[in-house]
């Protein structure tokens, strides 16, 4: 964000300013606002976008917000602008709050409006200034593509859930934003819309996509949230997006395994058993899936909570999982005095950490966070303690450092991953030096958090300048670390077996396999055939692996310097196994 002095000094007697303000840039906008107040007293403040409550609570808080804009901005705008032209009154238009004479006004809702005239901001040119500007010639862009609004679901944490039907942007000019990322060379194009895949259109949508990356090689990828009904369109959409190597990740996304907790929250999630299958068809199509939940919502508890998180492994998710705080955000049921009283939701309000993205030290430029800690089913101890369990499960398993272990033990043992797992981090916060002084460095943040003073993310200058996520932080560490980790983590991995030759040869290619920065090629000797093995990973009966004494030569590593480990394997490679070697990378196999 632009230093605050340098957009003033761009104004020049303003009559009104509008601030369309999200969670990462509400901070901002009130402290450009009252700056803007302050010089220029008689230009009007406005205030919309999705973290402006629907209430005057703003206007109660901030004597320099003149008037408030409730729900989509687009038409409401435009009306207030051709009414003050008219000097028609205020209490005449819809969906606003405003200040007269010391009262708050609220005026009347109308309802969400047709989509079909509002205009992409793509196509009448509004970013082709940057797009062509020299100074930006070496940036790679992304942006946002909105084919529907609205969602038919209610999930009571998600803003969506309060946008009723869903409404259609007309297909031309979604073709036309599509083509027009195509010529302008984006290369990542997110798309906005809650439920992808849950029109039949979206199909034609994505084929066009398709079609303009094979003749602009542009957008490179593209990422939707598919809808978790119409699982055939989902699956068939993504075909094609991975059939044109388009496709980043497929979320196959739970939120939480309990049936109460989905109950509580609106969600009415597949089976565990539906869950298995669809993430066995991704698989065995070769598309890389991930999961989300989210820790702290209403009904949760710290056992419901760890038991989903290993329910998800034993349903076949080895690729990734992602562990959410929720939040409460504004226009939102869960935001709602009714719901926070009723499951005894606490919060704590901090600055909002975006990870990947550098660290700054001026309060003035970062917005908040309000992350619930605490329900009448988990305790902030509780809640905590969750968190890192998480953290370590998405290291250990996700990012693959302890993966082939686990599934050994969970395939050869029937040990289950939580037993696992679970045994594992008490023995962190128990009995080890290396590993716990690790993961408290990592987790520190956390309890300055719950002190209400610190960010929620993991930073280390030495490191790097930016925020990282908590499991990219503790695998950083244990990688830098590496051998002092499996010095001391040895003794703890073999108590679970009984044969010393087998545990010894896994134990020697689960380290040997970890994605390290350096150039130098390496050979290892193994005397199973531990590549076989977990390439069957889902067939039961291969209990155990084959005997076959076997010579590997690895390949130079994916990086040669530690910022391309940190970019490529780290922040890139959860999301395709880029962090572990596999039988593609090896140079030279030989068996004997």
């Amino acid at each position: 964000m632009e230093p605050f002095d340098t957009v003033i000094k761009r104004i020049n007697e303003p009559y009104i300013v509008g601030f369309s303000s999200y969670m990462w840039n509400i901070e901002y906008n009130l402290k450009l606002a009252s700056m803007i107040k302050t010089a220029w007293p008689d230009c009007i403040i406005v205030f919309g976008g999705p973290s402006i409550p629907d209430d005057t609570e703003y206007l109660e808080k901030y004597d320099f917000i003149d008037i408030l804009m409730h729900g989509e901005g687009e038409i409401t705008f435009y009306s207030l602008l051709v009414g003050l032209l008219n000097n028609s009154k205020l209490s005449s238009l819809s969906n606003i709050s405003y200040r007269k004479n010391g009262e708050l006004y609220k005026t009347h809702k109308r309802p969400y409006d047709d989509l079909i005239n509002l205009p992409s901001p793509y196509t009448m040119g509004l970013f082709d200034h940057i797009i062509k500007n020299e100074k930006y010639k070496n940036i790679q862009f992304d942006t946002v593509l909105e084919t529907n609004r609205g969602c038919p679901y209610g999930c009571i944490y998600c803003c969506w859930a309060s946008k009723g039907k869903l409404r259609k942007f007309p297909i031309e000019r979604v073709l036309g934003d599509l083509e027009w990322m195509a010529k302008n060379k984006i290369s990542y194009c997110f798309c906005a819309d809650s439920n992808f895949g849950i029109l039949k259109r979206d199909e034609l949508i994505v084929q066009v996509a398709t079609d303009l990356h094979k003749k602009y090689s542009y957008p490179e990828k593209i990422y939707m949230t598919t809808t978790k009904n119409q699982t055939d369109l989902s699956f068939k959409i993504n075909s094609i997006l991975n059939n044109n190597r388009m496709l980043k990740s497929v979320a196959v996304s739970t939120q939480s395994m309990s049936s109460e907790v989905l109950k509580i929250i609106g969600r009415n999630n597949m089976s565990i058993k539906q869950f298995s299958e669809e993430l066995k068809k991704y698989r065995e199509a070769g598309m890389h899936t991930h999961t989300d939940l989210m820790l702290g919502l209403p009904g949760e508890s710290i056992e419901s909570f760890s038991k989903g998180l290993f329910d998800v492994i034993e349903a076949g998710q080895h690729n990734y999982v992602f562990v959410f705080c929720c939040e409460l955000l504004p226009n939102t049921p869960l935001y709602s005095k009714e719901t926070i009283n009723k499951y005894g939701i606490k919060t704590i309000k901090s600055h909002l950490c975006q990870h990947h993205t550098k660290v700054s030290t001026d309060a003035t430029y970062k917005s908040r966070s309000e992350i619930i800690v605490e329900t009448n089913t988990m305790s902030k101890d509780d809640w905590k303690k969750a968190l890192r369990l998480s953290v370590c499960v998405q290291c250990f398993h996700y990012f693959g450092l302890l993966r082939y272990i686990a599934i050994y033990l969970r395939k050869a043992k029937n040990i289950s991953y939580r037993d696992f797992y679970t045994s594992l981090f008490d023995w962190i916060n128990n009995s080890s030096v290396l590993a716990k002084n690790i993961l408290n460095k990592v987790c520190a943040s956390i309890d300055i958090f719950l002190e209400g003073k610190g960010d929620l993310g993991f930073y280390d200058e030495s490191i790097s300048d930016i925020y990282w996520e908590f499991p990219e932080g503790l695998y950083i560490l244990y990688v830098m670390n590496l051998e002092g980790f499996f010095d001391e983590i040895r003794e703890f991995c073999k108590a679970f077996f009984d044969k010393e030759g087998v545990f010894e040869d896994v134990f020697n290619f689960q380290k040997e396999m970890i994605v390290l920065p350096d150039k130098a090629e390496k050979t290892i000797t193994v005397s199973y055939d531990w590549f076989d093995y977990f390439d069957n990973l889902y067939d039961k009966t291969y209990t155990l692996p084959k005997v076959k004494k076997m010579s590997i030569n690895m390949c130079s590593p994916k990086t040669s310097s530690w910022n391309e480990f940190l970019q490529i394997v780290v922040s890139r490679g959860k999301h395709g196994d880029g962090t572990i070697y596999k039988k593609a990378d090896i140079k030279k196999l030989s068996e004997s």
